[in-house]
Formats: C-alpha cells, sequence, structure tokens
C-alpha cells in the first residue's frame, strides 16, 4: 500500500505557519536593502571621498565583517530565551534597533563624515548580524522539519528583492537628486520595520505554537524542537562546541563562506565594471548591477523545494557548479545586453544557496541549538563577505586600477574557482538524521515490502 510523501502538501499548511513566513520575508526584505543598499553605491561613495579600489575594499570588508561579530553568541542567546514564540519576540526590538541606526546614518551630518558613517554602518551590522540567525531559526520553527527547504526558500526571496530594491532606490536618488544625496536611500527601513515588528511581537504566542505543532504532528509531519538549549548537555560541552563538532555543520559553513566571497565579490565588482569598463553612468551602473535579483526570486524557491526531494548536498553540489560556470562567463561580458543574460543565469542559483545552507544546518544541529548552528553559518558567510571587498580590490589595485578591464576578469575567475572549492568540501558531507529525502527513501522500500 502506498504511504504519503513525509514532505506532506503545502495545501494542509497551518495558517500560522504562512503568517510568519510572511512576516519573516518582510523583515529579511530590509536586512537585504540595507546590506546591498550601501554596494550600490560604492562607486558614488567612492567618487565623493576619493577613495582608491583598495581604501574602498578596506572600507566595505570592514562593514561587512561587523556582521561576523555577534552572530554565533547572540544566536546562541535567543537558543537560551527560547524557541517558537519566545525567539519572535527576543527578535522584535533588535530589528527596530539596527535600522533605527541605519536611519540614523541616512542624516548629513553623519554621511557626509565618512569615519561617522563608518561607524555607524558598523553598529547597524553589528545588530542585523545578530539579527539574521535569529529571523532563520524563527522561520524554521513555524514549519515542520520536512517542508523546511521550502520555508526557507520563500523566506529568502526577500533578500533578492530587498537587493533589486537597493538597486531601483540608488538609481532613483541618484537620478532625481543627484550623486551628494545618495543618502537619501538609508532612510526606508525603519519605517518600515517599527509596525511590522510589533505586529509580530504581538501575535506570538505560545497558544499559537502549540495549536501549529499539534496540527503538525496530525498531518503526520515533525514539528521543530520544543527544547530549549542545554548550556551543558550531561556534564559535557556546550551548544556552541557540541554545533562545532559536526562535520555537517564546519563543512557547510565552510561552503558558505567561499560562497559568500563569490557573492559579495561580485556585488562590489559589478557596479564598478559597468561604471569604469562598460561606461554607464553612477544610477545606471547602481540600476544594472542587480537584474540576477530577477532570477534570484525564482531559484530561491526552486533550488530548496528542490532539496527538501533530493538531498541538501545534492542540490547544494549542483547549484555550486553552475555558480562557477555563470561568474566565469562575466570574461565575456563586454556589453550591457551580455551584462543582463549572465546575470540572469547567475541569478537561478546567487541567491538559492544561502536557504539550503541554513536547513543543511537546522538539519545538522543538536537538539535545542538550531539558532547556534545558524548562526555558524551566519559567521562564516559574514566572514567570506568581509574577505570578498578587500580582496577584490586589491587584484583591482594590483591590475591597474578602477579603469582597467584586466583586473575585474582576474576577480571573476577567482570567484569561479571559490566555488568549485566549495562545491568539493560538500563531497565529505554525511546525510543527517532529519533528511526528508532519506525519509521519503525508506517510506518507499516500506511501501514495496508490504
Amino acid at each position: 500500500m502506498a504511504r504519503p510523501s513525509r514532505r506532506g502538501s503545502l495545501r494542509n499548511t497551518h495558517k500560522y505557519s504562512w503568517i510568519s513566513l510572511a512576516v519573516c520575508w518582510l523583515i529579511w526584505i530590509l536586512n537585504a536593502y540595507d546590506r546591498e543598499i550601501i554596494l550600490r553605491l560604492g562607486p558614488t561613495i567612492s567618487e565623493q571621498f576619493d577613495l582608491s579600489p583598495e581604501a574602498w575594499g578596506v572600507i566595505a570588508s570592514l562593514i561587512m565583517l561587523s556582521l561576523a561579530v555577534l552572530a554565533i553568541p547572540g544566536s546562541t542567546l535567543s537558543d537560551k530565551y527560547g524557541g517558537g514564540w519566545r525567539r519572535a519576540r527576543f527578535q522584535v526590538p533588535l530589528v527596530i534597533g539596527y535600522t533605527a541606526l541605519s536611519f540614523v546614518s541616512g542624516f548629513k551630518a553623519a554621511s557626509s563624515h565618512l569615519i561617522a558613517f563608518i561607524t555607524l554602518r558598523v553598529g547597524v551590522n553589528l545588530g542585523a548580524g545578530w539579527g539574521e540567525p535569529v529571523g532563520i531559526s524563527n522561520t524554521a520553527e513555524w514549519w515542520p522539519k520536512e517542508r523546511r527547504g521550502f520555508a526557507l526558500g520563500v523566506h529568502h526571496t526577500g533578500y533578492p528583492i530587498g537587493s533589486l530594491l537597493s538597486g531601483l532606490s540608488a538609481a532613483a536618488v541618484l537620478a532625481m537628486f543627484g550623486p551628494a544625496n545618495w543618502s537619501y536611500t538609508l532612510f526606508l527601513g525603519l519605517m518600515i520595520a517599527v509596525p511590522v515588528m510589533i505586529f509580530w511581537g504581538r501575535y506570538s504566542t505560545a497558544d499559537k505554537i502549540d495549536t501549529l505543532y499539534e496540527h503538525i504532528s496530525a498531518q503526520g509531519l515533525t514539528p521543530p524542537d520544543r527544547d530549549q538549549v542545554q548550556v551543558r548537555a550531561n556534564g559535557e560541552r556546550g551548544p556552541i562546541a557540541a554545533c562545532f563538532r559536526n562535520r555537517n555543520i564546519n563543512l557547510t559553513a565552510l561552503t558558505t563562506m567561499l560562497t559568500q566571497i563569490v557573492y559579495m565579490g561580485v556585488n562590489v565588482v559589478l557596479p564598478a565594471y559597468l561604471y569604469n569598463v562598460v561606461g554607464l553612468s553612477l544610477a545606471e551602473s547602481a540600476g544594472l548591477s542587480v537584474v540576477f535579483a530577477l532570477t534570484g526570486i525564482l531559484g530561491q524557491v526552486l533550488w530548496p523545494t528542490l532539496s527538501d526531494v533530493i538531498g541538501r548536498r545534492t542540490t547544494i553540489v549542483v547549484c555550486g557548479m553552475w555558480m562557477a560556470v555563470s561568474v566565469a562567463c562575466f570574461y565575456l561580458a563586454t556589453s550591457s545586453l551580455l551584462v543582463v543574460l549572465i546575470q540572469l543565469a547567475f541569478g537561478l542559483v546567487a541567491n538559492a544557496v544561502w536557504p539550503i545552507y541554513y536547513a543543511a544546518a537546522s538539519d545538522a544541529a543538536p537538539e535545542g541549538a538550531v539558532s547556534t548552528a545558524n548562526g555558524i553559518i551566519t559567521t562564516a558567510m559574514f566572514v567570506g563577505g568581509g574577505i570578498a571587498p578587500l580582496f577584490m580590490g586589491k587584484l583591482i589595485s594590483l591590475s591597474g586600477g578602477w579603469g582597467e578591464r584586466g583586473g575585474y576578469i582576474v576577480c571573476f575567475f577567482v570567484m569561479s574557482g571559490c566555488a568549485l572549492f566549495g562545491v568539493l568540501l560538500q563531497l565529505f558531507t554525511e546525510r543527517p538524521k532529519h533528511d526528508s529525502a532519506q525519509h521519503d527513501e525508506s517510506a518507499s522500500q516500506e511501501s514495496v515490502a508490504q
């Protein structure tokens, strides 16, 4: 007798799961917009302060590396505070706090002084880096484990949307108000964050989580772990040490770091390439550098959902090889049309991999330490994001500066190599106990036996 899929039907998903996903998706759009807008404005900021490629690389690296500082300790703190509805309450002041700092950084008093602006942006990213694994864990804890890839994939479509909005916003502000008023783009986040987070804080209750988990169990699916993290498990290692001793979490974190070097490298290099080599204006280069977000939205639903079926590792390997080839193809991007076409191909995997990495870490995490495992992935990602601007700026400087095409080509091929190395690391991971593909395979075998 045939048995139903362990992934279940989306039509039977409880409304609480969908509402939580919508809220976390909006938060993710704000996170992406606020982070990416600085990269879209890279050529504009470099011109205003007369920065060399290496100097801009150092500044962008400092800002991006600050995202990594609080990811692990902050996510562990949220684990101790509690999962589910408790984690949602934990998230509210965090998101409002760092979007408020971003709002302040948009005023001319801050944006016209480089040191003050950098200091505020570091503060913003300290909070955003802390909030990222918290928000991802929040998403995972309102959905059954078998639908985790889909949920995190839909959640992460907020990133290419936020990235696309950052490019459109930068292009609009630069065209309407001129390059001197680029900081106007930083006022948007707080105005959306406050009402969204007030609703989220009131909506997240223990009763809703209890009702949701009972519904998930009634569907024959696996609800997320209710257990709070144990500071010491049976007198042995704590959650951070337990996660770091897990091979899958470690290797996935390294793959994440390498992939982020690719993704952030493209975000740093492409606007400058379009402005300095292709010959577009500052507004045009900001707008055209986010075309990959269009296909990124599709990819972030397609690939993570597929990972629920064929497994995380297989999906990561396919996406990594696709990324390596598409980034190398930027060598051919000598016109605006080719830039668009290559970006559309790159976009199909560029944003898709992050929810798969987080799903893989969540699958492998010790009980009650989902956010800690995600914090390790987040830290690795932001370390890669911090390395990329400095590394790419150095490569461009060594090859003759902003105006020389050769330096950009070197960057594209180096990024392609990083993507391939990340694929290689995945070959040494193991299938975790909660792999939904494994569940379906077991169910199929039992059906044949009956």
